[in-house]
């Protein structure tokens, strides 16, 4: 049974208003509750429309959820948990759900059998792409899972990301660059984004910033304002700084001659993108604490980092990453070459 008391500011709103606007419900959980066991306030039946007092209590039971996917069990990394949501740090080549290719193995399979003897049906808050790792952000029922979504589209689940990339121009560490797009599906490769004319995709807005430097190899922190598919990658690539291993935007690469050898030898090592996701942070409800979690890097791209000649771990690089921010005074605009 979920339970919140009333506190003093809410006093004299509608019980709607509350379950909406302050707890994150949604309309169709609403009615999906009501169609079942309904509201209760005080321990009464009550309708939506009733007024609230500073104390009552408001008392539902969550509806039961049907696994919509087959439970795999399968080890599972867990970075957080508690009662509402788990962090899981997904290892490259697996799928964050299943696909219409793929409908087997996925991350949402695992989590889902770990949870089997709770009772509890996971939800995928986000995705990464099949060969990025890192944090993925679970919903441990339905109530939890709109309002993580809610947050999402507000944006306030913040992602960051570390990657390698190849960089020939003389970029400066320590300087956050701004990256604004419009992406777009692919014509020829629906699975592929390409960068379009203002206006004409959805906006896609990166803040990169330049760690450390070993040759053609720099070490970038990302924050994202916008969840594109492929943002990051594709973003990198068309300014000339493809990530590392990315076998979809590597065309940079080849116009880059001197390039050529080194990316090959290093793809022989790390043979898909070298892009991780290392913190995740969110906020469940409007009242609710904001939570962080961290997701290691994996030692494939460690490795991958120290063959490069890259000084200290990439562990220890997003440590230092975490508390930098971007702002108008430290950052500089990267248009496409």
């Amino acid at each position: 049974m979920e339970q919140y008391q009333v506190p003093a500011e809410l006093e004299g709103r509608r019980l709607s208003t509350v379950l909406m606007s302050t707890l994150g419900l949604s309309r169709r959980l609403l009615r999906r509750i009501i169609h079942e066991d309904g509201f209760f306030l005080n321990g009464q039946p009550v309708r939506l429309s009733a007024i609230v007092r500073r104390g009552d209590l408001i008392s539902w039971q969550l509806p039961d959820e049907s696994p919509s996917i087959a439970p795999e069990q399968m080890p599972l990394d867990i970075c957080y948990e508690d009662e509402d949501v788990m962090v899981v740090n997904k290892p490259a080549g697996i799928l964050t759900h299943p696909s219409a290719r793929e409908r087997t193995g996925s991350l949402l399979a695992g989590v889902a059998y770990y949870l089997q003897k709770t009772g509890q049906t996971p939800h995928a808050v986000h995705r990464l792409d099949k060969y990025t790792s890192g944090a993925i952000l679970f919903a441990k029922h339905a109530h939890a899972h709109h309002q993580l979504d809610r947050a999402l589209r507000q944006g306030l689940v913040h992602r960051k990301y570390v990657a390698l990339a190849y960089v020939q121009n003389d970029i400066p560490c320590g300087v956050w660059l701004h990256l604004v797009d419009d992406l777009a599906i692919n014509p020829e490769r629906p699975s592929r984004r390409i960068v379009v004319p203002e206006g004409k995709g959805e906006r896609a807005i990166t803040h990169a910033l330049p760690l450390a430097r070993t040759g053609h190899m720099v070490l970038f922190a990302f924050e994202l304002e916008t969840g594109r598919t492929h943002q990051i990658r594709l973003q990198m690539a068309s300014r000339g700084m493809p990530l590392v291993g990315d076998r979809d935007y590597p065309y940079s690469v080849a116009r880059k001659p001197d390039l050529v050898g080194r990316a090959g030898y290093f793809e022989r090592v790390f043979p898909h993108q070298a892009l991780h996701a290392y913190q995740l942070s969110w906020q469940l409800g409007e009242n609710g604490p904001r939570k962080k979690s961290w997701a290691r890097v994996p030692e494939a791209m460690e490795r991958l980092w120290s063959l490069s000649g890259g000084m200290d771990t990439m562990e220890q690089w997003c440590e230092r990453a975490a508390v930098a921010s971007p702002t108008n005074d430290n950052r500089v605009t990267l248009d496409m070459e």
